[in-house]
């Protein structure tokens, strides 16, 4: 995907087939990091930890190690890890809601890895890519594409793109 204006790139670094164990950088207006950290237990509950920099911003609370438990986001109470994958527009496609506004990740036709963030006006503002390539940061096997500036759109994007990506590699 070629860059497009005024688009900013993360990239994801760390585990290739787990989305629950990445490095993500990158930088928009300021530099961005971020880590979800996720221990190998099985048989038991798991917790995914998401780091922004060093502190803590959300953590999934997954239930016998794989299934959708709660997520807790930081200064927010604790909601079904469901809301982040809410029935989207089409079979390919999953919702999230962000202060009442929908969005919605859908993915690629043509590239079943990739995914594209819309938002309810049906305007693309991200898209994820599996990619192996060297960046900035060093070699990754990933990238994000996006157009807006909101930390909070990120972190919520992030964490659903992680839960579609950990429902469909799995087949959950």
């Amino acid at each position: 995907m070629s860059p497009a204006v005024g688009a900013y790139d993360l990239y994801f670094t760390g585990s290739r087939g787990n989305p629950r164990q990445c490095i993500i950088i990158g930088e928009d207006v300021e530099p961005i990091f971020y880590r979800f950290e996720t221990p190998d237990v099985y048989m038991t509950n798991t917790t995914t930890t998401i780091y922004r920099n060093s502190d803590v911003v959300a953590a999934f609370d997954w239930t016998a190690s794989s299934y959708l438990g709660l997520c807790t986001v930081r200064h927010r109470q604790p909601f079904p890890m469901s809301q982040l994958v809410l029935q989207g527009s089409s079979a390919t496609a999953r919702a999230f809601y962000l202060n009442q506004v929908k969005f919605e990740w859908r993915r690629d036709k043509d590239d079943p890895t990739g995914y594209s963030l819309y938002t309810a006006q049906n305007i693309r503002i991200a898209s994820f890519r599996r990619q192996d390539q060297n960046t900035p940061v060093g070699p990754s096997h990933a990238f994000l594409q996006y157009t807006f500036v909101q930390p909070a759109l990120l972190l919520e994007s992030l964490l659903a793109l992680c839960v579609n990506r950990w429902i469909d590699g799995n087949h959950v």
